[in-house]
């Protein structure tokens, strides 16, 4: 369940090549919810302040790794389970509001799933292209890959502690390539 209080936390993250630390408040008042510790102010460039603003305006408190269940079709196949855990593949069901080309790209995925046995949270959750995939005439994508671990929080819920994510491919003639790094170091208060 999602159900519980919206935690503040420690952060870390990088952003085309810049290392940044911080917290983030989701109860603060649109551009206020993040706040830099490292690089200083003085370095960030104007692209990376319009990527902080963006950020800002999304940061919603949506931490939890409950969400990922919704991509994990009834019909996962288990396997592999120990003790504690149970691990599912699957081909990853797009959220309801996802366009087509969404839609279409999920059916290549391969997913895999790791649920607490003893509560059904979500302690893992992944998703990777297997092999190149053109979702148009003029795009390629040549790898994706999104990995995500969980850790619990005070109330027993699974947040996303570290997210790491990676995309190639090429459109339109051109090459692209994107890599996004996060990790919550630390949750502090509750803010609501």
């Amino acid at each position: 369940s999602n159900d519980g209080p919206k935690y503040s936390y420690e952060t870390s993250f990088s952003w085309d090549g810049i290392s940044v630390t911080g917290t983030v408040d989701p109860s603060a008042p649109e551009g206020k919810r993040i706040q830099v510790s490292t690089p200083a102010e003085s370095e960030w460039s104007d692209e990376f302040r319009k990527e902080l603003s963006k950020m800002d305006a999304e940061t919603e408190g949506d931490i939890w790794c409950t969400e990922f269940g919704q991509m994990v079709p009834l019909d996962a196949d288990l396997t592999t389970q120990d003790e504690g855990t149970k691990t599912f593949s699957f081909t990853p069901v797009p959220e309801p509001d996802a366009d087509r080309n969404e839609q279409k790209m999920m059916k290549q995925l391969n997913g895999t799933v790791v649920l607490d046995k003893s509560d059904g949270a979500v302690l893992a959750f992944s998703m990777v292209l297997p092999k190149p995939y053109k979702p148009a005439m003029v795009a390629k994508i040549n790898a994706f890959e999104m990995n995500v671990s969980c850790a619990r929080s005070p109330d027993g819920r699974t947040f996303i502690e570290d997210f790491n994510f990676d995309i190639s491919g090429s459109a339109m003639m051109q090459s692209f390539e994107e890599s996004v790094s996060r990790q919550i170091t630390k949750l502090l208060e509750p803010v609501d």
